[in-house]
């Protein structure tokens, strides 16, 4: 399973990064929505988690993008931003993370949507 985490904020997007490489997932990591819609582009992604409020163009656009041209990924939001604010901003992702919340409720969200907690690529590595 393929994740992508976009965040401006390198010490946040490192921790998610290996958080979900711990969690068996193959991950990818923009810092800005052009180098996340590059990626988009030419990797299958399952799962974005996208921050909201970044330089240049924030997450509210490249969800649009990612809506029209990758459809089939699922989006969690996660950003300061309260959750009520998240989902009146973002409308329509998989999911909500506020970062002051701990990163097991981040985990907890993430194999929720994935399915299991298990990938097959684990499955077949064990």
């Amino acid at each position: 399973m393929n994740i992508l985490v976009v965040d401006d904020e390198q010490r946040i997007r490192s921790v998610f990064v290996k958080i979900m490489q711990r969690e068996g997932f193959h991950v990818h990591e923009a810092d800005n929505a052009a180098a996340a819609y590059e990626l988009l582009l030419n990797n299958p992604v399952d799962l974005i988690l996208l921050d909201i409020n970044m330089m240049d163009v924030d997450g509210t656009v490249l969800y649009e993008i990612a809506q029209i041209f990758c459809e089939k990924s699922k989006i969690i939001v996660t950003s300061v931003y309260p959750l009520e604010d998240q989902k009146r901003l973002i409308r329509g992702a998989a999911d909500y993370y506020d970062k002051s919340d701990s990163l097991q409720v981040l985990i907890r969200k993430v194999k929720k949507i994935m399915g299991s907690s298990l990938n097959t690529s684990q499955l077949a590595a064990g």
